[in-house]
């Protein structure tokens, strides 16, 4: 049996349609309805029923796609025990929101290694969506995506629909950036209410969940401001930063070297809504290597800092 079959099955129980699922695989919906068909004959028995709802798996069925997951964890096991077998070459695939922390502990990890034979790493800042999306098909191995504590449910739910397992690096309230020289670079107790009249830099690539999950906020919390920048750079935060003196960025904790470095400052702000959790995420049965490990643990401790802070 064609292993690429089962992924195919998988694919229609997930989407609960033919046609979705051979949209997700770039293939015409009448070439994967015949393969279904192929399968069902193999099984002696159908897959799934074709209902108003969908397609809705039978009971046996059921039994099948329990049997076809398991077989493509393994698949997966193997091509990790594969890809991952030499030591002689450093690789790394990780995609991540914008934090400044993540980007800290990355480059303290690769100043550690000094100069391997051979490299090859792939570090990619964007939004949780497109995060979870790029480990599922295996764009990338490992990621973190972070969600305001309100939707962490939602999160979650895509998560377990995607086959993908999680575990929790932390969780915080994000400060606001800004520069010294900002006109409330010495006020107390901070709320938004206070930066309404300012610019605030945003990430125009945010999205936050909603019914089609298209949704765009202008801001990662607040959004409360009618001056906005949008940028999908996060090296060109910093820059407005400092040369616009009365803008402003919400940003996850910062490591003091990264401020020091920048010449900027971080300030605790209150805001409704403003818990987040970041959440490392890779695909179920996936063993990590060790140079995957070796990052990790310049992230933990890059967390304890901030954490102790």
């Amino acid at each position: 049996m064609n292993l690429s079959y089962l992924k195919y099955a998988v694919e229609v129980e997930k989407t609960g349609s033919i046609t979705k699922a051979a949209q997700n695989f770039y293939m015409n919906q009448p070439h994967l309805s015949k393969i279904i068909r192929e399968l069902e004959r193999d099984l002696g028995s159908p897959i799934f029923d074709r209902t108003s709802r969908g397609m809705v798996p039978t009971k046996r069925g059921e039994e099948f796609l329990r049997y076809a997951k398991a077989i493509l964890v393994q698949e997966e096991q193997i091509e990790s025990l594969c890809t991952k077998n030499s030591r002689q070459i450093l690789e790394v695939t990780l995609s991540v929101p914008r934090a400044t922390y993540i980007s800290y502990a990355f480059t303290s990890y690769l100043k550690a290694l000094g100069n391997p034979p051979s490299v090859n790493l792939h570090y990619r800042e964007t939004n949780s969506k497109d995060t979870i999306r790029s480990i599922a098909d295996k764009t990338f191995d490992l990621g973190i995506i972070r969600s305001q504590t309100l939707y962490e449910s939602y999160y979650l739910k895509m998560l377990q629909n995607e086959n993908l397992e999680h575990k929790e690096l932390w969780e915080f309230s994000c400060n606001v950036l800004i520069s010294p020289n900002h006109p409330l670079a010495l006020k107390e107790n901070l709320t938004y209410l206070d930066f309404a009249g300012y610019t605030e830099i945003v990430q125009g690539d945010i999205q936050t969940p909603s019914f089609t999950f298209e949704a765009q906020d202008a801001s990662a919390t607040a959004g409360n401001s009618r001056r906005t920048i949008s940028i999908y750079d996060r090296g060109s935060q910093f820059e407005l930063l400092r040369e616009l003196p009365s803008s402003y960025m919400w940003t996850s904790p910062v490591p003091g070297d990264c401020l020091t470095k920048q010449g900027l400052l971080q300030r605790a702000c209150s805001c409704p809504g403003n818990r987040y959790k970041d959440l490392l995420v890779y695909r179920n049965g996936y063993r990590l290597s060790e140079d995957e490990k070796a990052f990790l643990s310049y992230l933990i401790q890059t967390l304890s800092s901030l954490k102790g802070d």
